[in-house]
């Protein structure tokens, strides 16, 4: 984030050198079954010449078919429950509604603040996610340097960290996912504009896609959408890192976020998180000056217990 801040900085200072230059541009009932129906058939000839053992057997029968109907009746209680609990197990495993993933999600992705032994960054890649906008003075002064974009794009390509980078104890805490939080995700269903889970292999693959949020000068972490489970930059760390000088040429930084994506797998029988991968899209905007300038940055993450 330094790094960038720093090449937003450069940027400001070239909008100030570039406005000083040219101050004029411009989302039942069940029915019964033959078991539990007892039959009483009607009398035989026997019946009338043996009343007594007639008798006897008139009684011992029902009771032998009403412990037999007792029986299954058991036996079929005892399979209804055997299911409802495998069904309730299952769905406590395999969440379905957008609500229960939520859950799930951050659940799954707060256990790695407390519980994880190591949290790998494996990249952080930043880029343009599309062309700037920009006074024509600035472009005129970028495009000595080979054009606006192609020179932001280079800087941040440049700047994007391809060295596995490993935390443990408090440094997960302080830098994962969202740095120098206590919390992983505080996402709710209202935040969430998407939220799949697939299973394969005995593991989870949870897909969020959050709720664009409208541009703002004052966000927070744990505000908004995006700013409850992604490490977005924030407009005051922007303001502050932006020279004098240039803020009085641009102007302060106001931040919108678009719809950012993160996508976890998980054991589904420990409810350990892998792998971790956020796109998070960030806009920042000097309203003053005219500038817009869309990024995305794709962080990928390998989690162990």
């Amino acid at each position: 984030m330094k790094k960038i801040i720093a090449i937003l900085a450069a940027l400001s200072l070239i909008a100030s050198l570039a406005a000083c230059g040219a101050k004029t541009d411009d989302e039942t009932t069940t029915e019964p079954t033959s078991e539990d129906v007892v039959t009483t058939e009607a009398p035989t000839e026997s019946d009338t010449e043996a009343p007594e053992e007639s008798t006897t057997e008139a009684t011992e029968a029902p009771e032998e078919s009403t412990a037999e109907a007792e029986e299954s009746k058991k036996d079929d209680e005892e399979k209804e429950d055997k299911t409802e609990k495998e069904s309730t197990t299952e769905a406590k495993k395999a969440p379905q509604t957008k609500e229960e993933i939520v859950a799930y999600f951050n659940e799954s992705v707060n256990k790695i603040k407390t519980d994880a032994k190591s949290v790998t960054k494996n990249y952080s890649k930043i880029k343009l996610n599309g062309s700037m906008t920009l006074p024509s003075a600035i472009n005129g002064v970028l495009r000595l340097l080979g054009g606006a974009d192609e020179f932001v794009g280079g800087q941040l390509e440049k700047n994007s960290q391809t060295t596995p980078e490993t935390f443990t104890g408090a440094q997960i805490k302080a830098k994962y996912p969202v740095e120098g939080e206590s919390y992983g995700s505080k996402l709710t269903a209202a935040d969430v504009k998407s939220a799949t889970c697939t299973e394969s292999n005995g593991k989870y693959t949870i897909t969020i896609t959050t709720v664009a949020d409208a541009k703002s000068a004052t966000v927070a972490h744990g505000q908004g959408h995006a700013p409850k489970a992604f490490n977005v930059p924030l407009p005051a760390t922007i303001n502050e890192n932006i020279p004098g000088v240039a803020t009085g040429i641009v102007g302060t930084a106001s931040m919108n976020y678009p719809s950012s994506t993160a996508k976890i797998v998980v054991d589904a029988e420990t409810g350990n998180v892998l792998t971790a991968d956020y796109d998070i899209y960030w806009t920042i905007n000097f309203d003053k000056a005219g500038v817009i300038i869309p990024f995305v940055t794709s962080d990928s993450y390998t989690v162990k217990f």
